[in-house]
């Protein structure tokens, strides 16, 4: 597992940008993704929104003000959302009332937020049913299965033993632990 944990599972660390670059190769669909995850842990601990995006992709109904308070794991996954953000030169249109975010129902599905790596890939999965959850953090629910012949992507950055995949397609995203799997014989039929 070690070689396919340190080759699969995707590093925390963030490349150093040159001083010109406005987006790097994330492009602005993974932009679009990194500001509706960081915006729905915000709308999830009752963060009013105002702007035209905000408003049209959450529900204010049971919001508090924009001063809210955030447990210490969401505090974190914010932090690092905007780090990622600043770090490759997202700008999103706020004044906008649509954004592109292809897997949105899938994130929504999710507890521990899923940010986008740099590089995708997939396999074919060959090995014992194994489950996805909602998150990697305390309390995680599993959402669904890996079967015998499931397609799996990768293209999100992991948390300690915890893959991000995508089962099938980008709408079922979904945490998974490997480690206690035969991960070099069970993903089989790689590209990307």
């Amino acid at each position: 597992m070690a070689l396919s944990r340190a080759f699969f599972v995707l590093s925390l660390a963030l490349p150093v940008l040159p001083a010109s670059a406005d987006v790097w190769e994330y492009g602005e669909q993974e932009c679009n993704e990194l500001w509706f995850s960081r915006n729905l842990i915000m709308d999830r601990a009752g963060y009013c929104f105002g702007s035209p995006l905000g408003q049209a992709l959450f529900d204010n109904a049971n919001c508090h003000g924009s001063n809210v308070a955030l447990g210490a794991e969401n505090t974190r996954q914010v932090e690092r959302i905007r780090a990622l953000e600043a770090q490759i030169g997202c700008k999103v249109n706020t004044g906008q009332t649509w954004l592109d975010v292809p897997n949105m129902d899938g994130l929504r599905r999710l507890r521990d937020m899923a940010l986008p790596d740099n590089g995708a890939s997939a396999c074919t999965w060959a090995g014992a049913p194994l489950p996805y959850y909602d998150g990697y953090s305390a309390g995680a629910q599993v959402i669904g299965q890996i079967n015998v012949g499931d397609r799996i992507g990768f293209g999100w950055i992991g948390e300690g033993d915890w893959t991000v995949i995508a089962v099938g397609g980008q709408s079922v995203i979904g945490w998974v632990n490997f480690s206690n799997s035969n991960f070099e014989q069970s993903c089989a039929d790689w590209a990307g």
